[in-house]
């Protein structure tokens, strides 16, 4: 890597939980309310029908400071979106103590997956339209280029677990390549989803550093 320091920025992140309850644990009127009464700003909704009805509800459901409540009855998720991952995980654990002590519903039990995504902007000093290439393998660029009948490279890294489906529960994906805004800076994307609260925190503890470190592999 350059002498100069990786200066990473996270463009949005994602973080959240899809339960594994058939019913989805939340009255919409009574989580609304829970919200507005902790300071959430709620989502504008057309006329609610009177209960006992269920409501089925998708999309943005409150904001609060730089964080968004996204979430989607039918699929039980609940996901916050923030500027950092950081913040995204923390204001999750706020929603999530919010819901435990007004509705007494407990967010991260009977969950079935854990998940996040995450976009980085990376600047390291150099170019990654020259360094991507360093991973590429040889032989079946060559052949590649001989087909195309062009001098070809690989334009970006793609990592997951070895031989592991992507529609798996428990899986990975971590995407390198060119900003297609500023050719001097690396995109990373990143999606992960584990059914494990543990292994989804160390990830996450982790996370950032060890792409560092993939660059730094890259550049070297």
């Amino acid at each position: 890597m350059s002498a100069k320091s990786p200066k990473m920025m996270t463009q949005e992140a994602r973080y959240g939980v899809q339960l594994s309850r058939l019913i989805f644990p939340l009255d919409f009127r009574d989580f609304r309310l829970a919200l507005a009464k902790n300071g959430y700003e709620l989502s504008p909704v057309r006329e609610l029908p009177p209960p006992p009805a269920r409501i089925s509800f998708s999309g943005v459901i409150a904001r609060k400071s730089e964080t968004t409540i996204v979430a989607d009855s039918e699929a039980g998720e609940i996901v916050v979106v923030g500027r950092s991952l950081q913040q995204a995980v923390a204001s999750f654990g706020d929603l999530a103590n919010v819901v435990a002590t007004e509705l007494g519903v407990d967010l991260h039990a009977r969950v079935r997956l854990y998940s996040l995504i995450v976009h980085y902007r990376l600047e390291t000093g150099k170019m990654p339209l020259k360094e991507i290439p360093k991973a590429d393998n040889k032989e079946y660029v060559s052949k590649f280029s001989s087909v195309m009948k062009e001098d070809l490279s690989s334009f970006s890294i793609r990592l997951s677990p070895r031989g592991e489906a992507p529609n798996q529960e428990d899986w990975f994906d971590i995407a390198i390549e060119p900003d297609v805004i500023d050719e001097n800076r690396y995109h990373i994307g990143v999606v992960f989803r584990n059914s494990r609260k543990e292994k989804t925190e160390t990830f996450i503890k982790d996370l950032e550093n060890n792409l560092l470190k993939l660059i730094a592999i890259i550049e070297a």
